[in-house]
């Protein structure tokens, strides 16, 4: 049953998550909004605003990410320790698994990183920072046992799937231009040799987001420093928080390259040459990311450099996962997305061949 405004309130009741006593008085509100799942804002006269997540197609693939996002909030709630990572996640309420549906406490008056870069042309440092530090936490006992407690059925380790993309489509609906982007896939010997050879290292040894980007970072204006928080767990995994890392990294690339105007996007060796001066306005944020990373992963020097290589890497074979998503309903390849593949296809290959676009290396 899918839950609407009018039996919202009924629900949350049943739940436990209202008092019956405000519907009385007229102190409940509800706002219905519209995303890729059902979502409702939730203002109660006591307590904090709820936030509820109704899946919108309850197919397997959808049930499994949202227990995953319901499994990691409870075992997070539960945690003892993790208070950084509490600090940094909506605080979870409720799970109904009939109605497949998440309550969690809501994140008011926020934004998401890539509103705030759309709107001001940067990130504030401090929340780079601090994102960096929040991903290099994840490789700890305390996060260790988290996953622990969440079914291995849920949080199985296996590789993201764009590093197998070109081999197994999976049974999904295929737009005209990502058939064009697979084509280019499965022709390139570069990158399809670079994806097996990432998959086929791939390691499971920490907590993963498995989706870090800046749709998915929230930031909140106050009077000091901004408040920021990391929603939308649905892919939560054991993995190799570096993904994670890379998954970031690439969302300035992207950022790049979507905002260049349309009469100056031509190739990539175009774009170095031009305007190499609109990635550098942003690196500040970039290096900070770095920097908040290095301060809780413990690397050695000579460690410090080896997984600049393959964050490097990772980073370039998740720009190819946001090709996909950006083609996902498009008639032909874009030319921006045929620029992303190129950069992608340069890192693959040879990472320092485009250093300057990484943060903490000099070009």
């Amino acid at each position: 049953m899918y839950l609407t405004s009018q039996s919202l309130a009924y629900w949350l009741i049943q739940r436990g998550l209202l008092d019956p006593a405000a519907i009385v008085r007229g102190e409940f509100a509800v706002e219905e909004l519209e995303f890729h799942n059902r979502g409702f804002r939730v203002f109660r006269p006591t307590g904090k605003p709820l936030y509820v997540k109704q899946l919108r197609e309850f197919d397997r693939p959808n049930v499994l990410c949202l227990e995953r996002e319901a499994a990691f909030g409870a075992a997070a709630a539960q945690a003892e320790s993790l208070d950084l990572m509490k600090s940094r996640i909506p605080t979870f309420l409720d799970y109904d698994a009939r109605h497949h549906a998440v309550t969690v406490e809501l994140l008011s008056e926020t934004e998401n990183l890539h509103e705030t870069m759309e709107r001001v042309i940067a990130i504030p440092q401090s929340v780079s920072r601090g994102l960096g530090q929040f991903i290099g936490a994840f490789d700890s006992p305390e996060c260790d046992d988290l996953l622990s407690k969440i079914s291995v059925d849920l949080c199985p380790g296996k590789p993201p799937w764009i590093l197998s993309f070109h081999v197994d489509q999976g049974a999904g609906f295929l737009s005209s231009g990502n058939r064009q982007f697979l084509d280019i896939l499965q022709r390139d010997e570069t990158l399809t040799s670079s994806l097996d050879e990432l998959r086929n290292n791939w390691q499971a040894t920490s907590l993963m987001h498995g989706d870090l980007k800046w749709n998915n970072v929230l930031i909140r204006e106050t009077d000091s420093a901004p408040d920021w928080y990391v929603i939308d767990w649905e892919m939560v995994d054991r993995g190799d928080l570096r993904w994670d890392l890379g998954t970031m990294i690439q969302c300035w690339w992207y950022f790049w390259i979507l905002s260049t105007p349309p009469d100056e996007l031509t190739t990539l060796d175009e774009l170095l040459t031009r305007r190499r001066s609109a990635f550098d306005e942003t690196r500040a944020s970039l290096d900070a990311l770095w920097t908040g990373y290095l301060t809780t992963a413990g690397l050695s020097d000579s460690e410090v450099a080896a997984a600049q290589q393959v964050i490097a890497r990772f980073a370039a074979a998740r720009m190819l996962q946001t090709v996909y998503e950006l083609l996902r309903f498009e008639k032909s390849i874009s030319l921006s997305a045929q620029v992303m593949i190129e950069m992608s296809r340069q890192i693959l290959q040879t990472p320092e061949s485009l250093n300057e676009f990484f943060p903490g290396v000099t070009a």
